[in-house]
């Protein structure tokens, strides 16, 4: 049925945000909104990875684009997909990572 599939497809974004560094992500408004690692003075901005997924956003720039948003903790990076309507357009975005082979943790 539908309703598995849109579960396991969203577990599967889960599993995909947390590969490339994202502690949350919201499905709102049309759009699928990742948040980035709140501490700012974290290894994982310095890492590999974190440079993988600033290519791969440059070379996406369509279909997704970096934010910094201001809360209450301080300033907070985005990761923004546009056109994101269902669970399984979520996915279809996420996918650009997976593709770029961004690299897991060692």
């Amino acid at each position: 049925p539908k309703q598995a599939i849109d579960l396991l497809n969203s577990l599967r974004i889960k599993w995909i945000s947390a590969s490339i560094g994202l502690e949350k992500v919201v499905m709102k408004q049309g759009k699928m909104i990742g948040y980035f690692i709140a501490d700012q003075n974290s290894s994982f901005y310095q890492s590999k990875k974190f440079r993988q997924v600033l290519e791969s956003v440059q070379k996406h720039p369509r279909s997704c684009t970096m934010k910094e948003k201001k809360t209450r903790n301080g300033l907070r990076l985005l990761l923004v997909f546009g056109a994101v309507n269902s669970v399984d357009a979520g996915l279809e975005r996420l996918k650009l990572f997976e593709e770029a082979k961004i690299d897991n943790p060692a």
